[in-house]
């Protein structure tokens, strides 16, 4: 399955991201038409008369596209999203929110007034007001500029001054800090990871059958704690697992599961310079089976 998750920052790129996955994903008839309202900083989307087609699914933070093939992930922060029914078709309004980032904290601060562990998130947000305090504004906005939540903060913790003692008395933790930063990439690379759920629902079968690929090394999975584990999502297409993923997963079964991603979404001379994702999206099996046997031998030595 194609899985695209984008963050527009206007009107016109909202627009411009449905378009652009429409025109890849759909066939025939597109099933959505644009209008704007009276005033410039509304969006209206409405969804046809093909709704069957379409999965709409809304949340406060973004809004989710999916069809038999695809998904489009629109991560919304910036605006307004709300929903009305008119006749058989779904409208979904979508308008610039002025004061954002003061709608965003209110969110943040509602969820720690209800969180079971106030104590915790008090002292990562007094923190993180003295981290904005101490780090100049050039690094507080490419801190910002990062995709993921985590990553700002990764990002900001990274350059704090008082980072630099803490790597003194642990040499350690500036290896740790750069591996954190490049699990997110090959995750990012990997067009992010599904739930088991999810998993369950793209192959239309049950969570103990997706429990049970995962344990006959069928599937990669990498452990999220309490939360269970995750699914990179290239593994995923056409409502199938990837044609040559099984095969290159029996190579690398003697690694752990951030190797096996390392495998998957570094470029590889085997594969003239491509990733092996790229490589099996290509349709190239043969040639990363090969690939995976040589990454598998030299990782189990």
């Amino acid at each position: 399955m194609l899985i695209v998750s984008e963050h527009p920052r206007t009107l016109d790129e909202v627009q411009q991201s449905i378009q652009r996955w429409l025109g890849k994903s759909s066939e025939g008839v597109l099933p959505f038409t644009f209008s704007r309202g009276d005033g410039p900083a509304d969006l209206l989307c409405l969804v046809s008369h093909s709704t069957q087609d379409v999965k709409l699914s809304t949340a406060r933070e973004w809004v989710l596209f999916e069809m038999k093939h695809s998904r489009l992930k629109l991560n919304l922060d910036k605006f307004l999203v709300t929903t009305a029914i008119e006749g058989e078709r779904v409208c979904l309004n979508i308008e610039q929110e002025p004061e954002s980032e003061h709608r965003v904290l209110s969110w943040v601060l509602q969820d720690i007034a209800e969180t079971k562990h106030p104590a915790f998130q008090s002292r990562i947000l007094r923190a993180f007001l003295h981290l904005e305090e101490d780090l100049p504004s050039s690094t507080i906005e490419e801190a910002t500029g990062a995709p993921t939540d985590f990553l700002v903060a990764l990002e900001a913790l990274s350059s704090a001054p008082g980072t630099a003692q803490l790597i003194a008395d642990d040499p350690l933790l500036a290896a740790k800090i750069r591996g954190l930063k490049r699990k997110r990439q090959m995750l990012e690379i990997a067009g992010g990871a599904l739930s088991s759920g999810q998993v369950a629902e793209v192959l239309s079968i049950s969570r103990q059958a997706v429990d049970k690929r995962r344990s006959a090394n069928q599937l990669l999975a990498l452990t999220q704690g309490r939360r269970g584990y995750s699914y990179p999502s290239f593994q995923f297409e056409d409502g199938n697992t990837i044609r040559g993923l099984e095969r290159a997963l029996g190579h690398l079964a003697n690694l752990d599961p951030w190797m096996r991603m390392a495998f998957f979404t570094s470029p590889n001379e085997r594969l003239g310079g491509t990733t092996p994702i790229e490589g099996l999206q290509e349709g190239l099996v043969e040639e990363v089976g090969d690939a995976a046997s040589g990454y598998g031998e030299q990782g189990s030595l």
